[in-house]
Formats: C-alpha cells, sequence, structure tokens
C-alpha cells in the first residue's frame, strides 16, 4: 500500500526565493505590471512526489473556524473528520493508487447508481422536485464507469413525457412547472440513454416556443415564466420560423 505524503502545497515565494535568471520565466500573465508596486507571487508545487494529486487544503481542517456552533457545524465537523483519514492517506485498510487518492470501489458505486434509479425511499419526498438530476446524475455516472444504460431507454422515456408541459419545457415532475434546470437535465439524461425513442419524447415545437418566452430584451432568458434570469443552461440563436 502506497502511504500519501505532502500534495501539492502552495507555497507562495517572496521575490528573494524566486528562481535565478536562468531558471524559466513565469507566464506573462503571471508577470507584474511595470507601473506596480508589488512584486507577484508564484506559486509552485512540491517536487517530492509529484505524483499526488490531491492539495493540501483538502488533507487537513479547514484553516478557518467560526466560533458559532449549530447543528449544521457539527454535522459538517463530523464529515471532515470522516473524511480526512481517506484523503490524507492516514487508513491503513485502504488502497492508494499512484495518484495517492483512494482506489475507486467501482462494483459498489455500480449497484448504488443501479438503486438510485429505483423505487425511493420516502425520504426522497421533499427532493420531488430534483428527480431529472438524479436521472442525470446516475445515468451520466454509469456512462462513465463504462455501463450500457440503453436498457433504461423505455422507462426514462416514460418517466420524462410525464414531467413535459404541453405548452413545452420539462418540470421537476408531473403538473410542475417547466424549468430550464430540469429540463437541461432531462434532455441530457435522454441523450445518454441514447435512440430515436428517447429523442421523439421532446416536442422541440412547444420547447422552441417556450425557450422564446424566456428570452429577454438584453439576451438572457429566464429559468421558468416570471423567474430570474440565468445564462448556465442555454442558448437559443434567433430564428425566423419554427423548428420543424
Amino acid at each position: 500500500m502506497r502511504q500519501k505524503g505532502v500534495a501539492f502545497p502552495w507555497k507562495k515565494m517572496a521575490s528573494q526565493q524566486r528562481p535565478s535568471s536562468s531558471s524559466t520565466p513565469p507566464a506573462p500573465a503571471a508577470q507584474a505590471s511595470p507601473d506596480s508596486e508589488t512584486v507577484d507571487e508564484e506559486i509552485i508545487f512540491d517536487d517530492r512526489d509529484p505524483d499526488l494529486m490531491i492539495p493540501d487544503l483538502f488533507t487537513q481542517a479547514p484553516p478557518v473556524r467560526d466560533t458559532l456552533v449549530t447543528l449544521t457545524s457539527k454535522d459538517q465537523d463530523e464529515t471532515v473528520g470522516v473524511c480526512l483519514p481517506f484523503l490524507g492517506g492516514e487508513d491503513e485498510a485502504v488502497e492508494y493508487n499512484e495518484h495517492g487518492v483512494p482506489g475507486l470501489d467501482r462494483a459498489r458505486h455500480i449497484k448504488f447508481l443501479h438503486q438510485s434509479l429505483g423505487r425511493l425511499p420516502g425520504r426522497f419526498v421533499p427532493a420531488d422536485a430534483s428527480r431529472p438530476w438524479f436521472l442525470y446524475w446516475c445515468l451520466s455516472a454509469l456512462t462513465m464507469l463504462g455501463e450500457d444504460v440503453s436498457s433504461y431507454r423505455e422507462t426514462l422515456a416514460e418517466t420524462a413525457r410525464s414531467m413535459q408541459n404541453d405548452t413545452g419545457g420539462f418540470g421537476g415532475g408531473g403538473r410542475q412547472l417547466s424549468h430550464m434546470a430540469t429540463t437541461y437535465a432531462v434532455v441530457l439524461a435522454l441523450a445518454l440513454v441514447g435512440g430515436e425513442d428517447a429523442y421523439e419524447v421532446v416536442d422541440r415545437k412547444a420547447m422552441w416556443r417556450w425557450l422564446c418566452s424566456l428570452k429577454q430584451p438584453d439576451g438572457g432568458f429566464q429559468v421558468c415564466l416570471g423567474g430570474e434570469e440565468d445564462i448556465r443552461y442555454v442558448g437559443v440563436k434567433k430564428a425566423n420560423k419554427v423548428p420543424s
């Protein structure tokens, strides 16, 4: 088992500690302006073991602590205490790869993701509007793990239809307002399972009209009718006719 040492300590070099003129100069973006009175600092990485990939920031307790103790801060401390041994390479029961990172238990992850695409326990009811994201996250992760997700095509298409509104777009579930975020997630999930049956679920004409109704004079888009503007999810070019 490989024990992890210090990974990527982000040291700032003072001007007197900089490399000699024979060293490779910093990139132009890191050079100080001729009119500046201060000298830029270079950030260098530890060369003792360049293969280690986890920065020190994530291998030790938070450097800044709030004196206010709440239920949330207690939960955070407990979570940090559980994660640090893994990230810091201090858990003797864990096998670390050549980068000092715990190996991925692929089989357990795949099993968890398949289970998460099934019927969820009652405690997930408050997250009902996030169902499209669960679909996308799980299908995306399974795809990255090399799993064939086409078996979910039929059930995903049926679920997506129940989330789609006649006015265009997808909500978090049936009878929920169409939203740019949930629409984004549903379309990506359909793309992951692939196939004409999945693609044909999207009412493209209604989607086009809905997106146009969200576009604002400044070029941005509302996330839903009457909602805030957000540029993360979509960009629609000006069109003269409804797409077929």
